[in-house]
């Protein structure tokens, strides 16, 4: 479906009005966020790029194969149902999920980014995709160490390979950052 040597963009990923429900949803009151750093400052692979201080984001799980979180059947049913309609799109299946989580970054007064990374375990690199979802938009971006980089627009979805190094630049135009991650394999 989706190419592992290679960077997809597409815009208009879900129709308007579902994608301005969910911006609605999330940027609102709708989550229980957890907040913490936005990368492990303990993983030797993690290149941290901004002062300590200055990293914090809310962070909303909706699954991890690595992690196991207590939530009740209706909140499980409720998350599901928030992100079925990336799964089919993305070909995301409960066989080949990794961790799908909603990531919210709070403004910043300067450019900031947050470090250097990829998102699977490392037992799971390089055998599948990580996609990022744009819930708004804003003047921050997701940069890539290869030099590539995406802007913030709200509906827009980028897949890539999982072995990508890359950093989001936080916004300083909006009081929230808000993105979708999607992690997968292609080879179960």
């Amino acid at each position: 479906m989706f190419k592992l040597d290679e960077m997809t963009i597409i815009d208009n990923f879900l129709d308007e009005k579902e994608a301005n429900h969910l911006e609605s949803f999330i940027t609102g009151n709708g989550l229980q966020w957890r907040m913490g750093e936005s990368l492990d400052y303990d993983c030797p692979r993690h290149e941290i790029l901004m002062p300590s201080l200055y990293d914090r984001h809310l962070v909303y799980f909706i699954y991890s194969k690595y992690y196991k979180y207590d939530k009740t059947v209706k909140q499980r049913e409720n998350d599901f149902r928030l992100i079925s309609p990336f799964l089919k799109k993305l070909g995301i299946n409960s066989k080949n999920m990794l961790t799908i989580k909603i990531n919210s970054n709070f403004c910043k007064e300067g450019i900031y980014r947050a470090g250097w990374h990829i998102d699977p375990i490392e037992e799971d690199v390089g055998k599948g995709l990580t996609a990022i979802y744009y819930v708004n938009t804003n003047n921050g971006k997701t940069l890539f160490k290869n030099g590539n980089e995406v802007e913030c627009v709200k509906n827009r979805m980028v897949i890539f390979p999982n072995t990508w190094d890359h950093t989001p630049q936080y916004q300083t135009d909006t009081p929230v950052r808000s993105v979708i991650n999607f992690n997968w394999l292609t080879d179960p």
